[in-house]
């Protein structure tokens, strides 16, 4: 370490505006890709929720305090 602060353009950070450009040509991911949807149906149990990815997977969840709890997965 050289003992003197590093600047912003010193680092190896990519900053906020290179950022949005690199997932604007799919060189990085979306973060909206990733992230989890809940939600729920008129027929979802009351105190649940449906937790889907973005690959399709559907959890079936309760909160128990700030704990989540899965209750079924794959939800068809």
């Amino acid at each position: 370490m050289s003992g003197r602060p590093m600047f912003a353009t010193e680092r190896d950070v990519a900053r906020d505006a290179d950022a949005y450009d690199r997932r604007a040509f799919g060189l990085m991911p979306q973060l909206g890709d990733k992230a989890p949807i809940y939600y729920r149906l008129p027929d979802t149990p009351e105190g649940h929720h449906i937790k889907e990815y973005a690959s399709g997977l559907r959890q079936l969840v309760r909160f128990v305090g700030v704990e989540e709890q899965v209750v079924k997965i794959s939800l068809k």
